[in-house]
């Protein structure tokens, strides 16, 4: 027989460590001056949240916030740097597009732009998930992220619409982003990203299931 009360204190529990996990991403995005500590923080919230969701639904939150904010510190940063200047140089690219006359070279360079463009703006919604999944060397983590995204159409719509609603939920009650914040579309992602992961901590590159 299916027990309600146990269903709402599992959504309780739900809940709750959402809003605990966006208040440590806030505090330590901060204690970092966001600089060094904004990427550290997007880590640990998605390596607690996989471990939530893959693993253990009452994971000790701050004990393992902590631990992976100091682990995973160096390499976030590198992580989050790397696709921030790619994000820059499409930026440039476009901007001298503008620039240029219009002709076949130009629509054949906009045109590769738009579609790497696009590839970019798909990997950000995997790259920390498989950061946190998956023990690559740097520049694998992008070209993966891009890979997954391209190779699963159905989970990256089905990720891209849980985020829409996200997005228009906090555009409605916009309370909730005080609320919930980041915690609530991160964890999205990572549900989403994790069905295509082997259920074990820092998988090998061989081991990625595309």
């Amino acid at each position: 027989m299916f027990d309600m009360s146990q269903w709402y204190i599992r959504l309780g529990n739900w809940a709750f460590n959402l809003v605990l996990l966006n208040l440590l991403w806030v505090l330590f995005s901060i204690s970092g001056l966001l600089i060094a500590g904004l990427f550290p923080a997007t880590a640990a919230m998605f390596a607690v949240l996989k471990q939530m969701i893959m693993e253990d639904e009452d994971t000790a939150i701050i004990k393992s916030f902590w631990n992976h904010f100091k682990s995973e510190f160096i390499m976030s940063n590198l992580i989050g740097y790397l696709m921030i200047m790619v994000g820059f140089i499409l930026y440039l690219d476009i901007r001298v597009l503008q620039q240029m006359d219009n002709g076949i070279l130009q629509l054949a360079l906009a045109s590769a732009t738009v579609v790497i463009g696009i590839l970019y703006l798909l990997s950000l919604l995997y790259i920390f998930p498989i950061f946190v999944h998956f023990d690559l060397k740097l520049l694998k983590y992008p070209f993966h992220a891009v890979i997954l995204a391209v190779a699963k159409p159905f989970y990256t719509i089905f990720l891209l619409a849980l985020l829409a609603v996200v997005a228009y939920a906090y555009m409605v009650i916009p309370a909730l982003i005080l609320v919930f914040g980041i915690s609530l579309a991160a964890y999205f992602m990572t549900k989403v990203a994790s069905h295509s992961f082997p259920r074990k901590e820092k998988a090998s590159h061989a081991e990625l299931s595309l």
